[in-house]
């Protein structure tokens, strides 16, 4: 598990996630699948996702807080997201607030709910949301 995080902190840190796309650039599935599965079985797993949406939380906060501001989730989040999970609407997500949009956009990419997201269906428009919110 450290050799993942490790793997994946370098590739965040390296703004390979970055350079992958831009907003105005899709990414595909397999694209990303190359980019980020570093164990080969050619899916992205939750706890996968998870600790991505983790470490990408510190990636995208360079104040260095534990909150991210709008501006911190700019192309990534919309009006919306942020309506949906700031229920206390101090202008601010908590990381349990951002990993719950991470993980709703993965289960809603899951389409046979088998708990893996295929390169299919990180090409389906859920897919790509999550997709939007992980690569930018």
């Amino acid at each position: 598990m450290s050799r993942m995080r490790t793997l994946v902190s370098a590739a965040l840190a390296a703004a390979g996630l970055a350079a992958l796309c831009s907003p105005a650039t899709a990414v595909t599935g397999k694209e990303a699948l190359a980019q980020l599965n570093k164990d080969g079985d050619d899916t992205f797993e939750i706890v996968e996702v998870i600790d991505w949406g983790t470490q990408l939380f510190s990636a995208i906060n360079p104040d260095g807080d534990t909150t991210l501001e709008p501006d911190e989730t700019e192309g990534r989040l919309t009006e919306a997201d942020w309506a949906a999970v700031n229920k206390d609407g101090d202008q601010t997500l908590e990381m349990d607030e951002w990993l719950s949009i991470v993980r709703s956009r993965f289960e809603a990419a899951d389409a046979d709910k088998d708990g893996k997201l295929t390169e299919a269906e990180l090409d389906t428009p859920a897919g790509q949301s999550l997709l939007l919110v992980l690569i930018k």
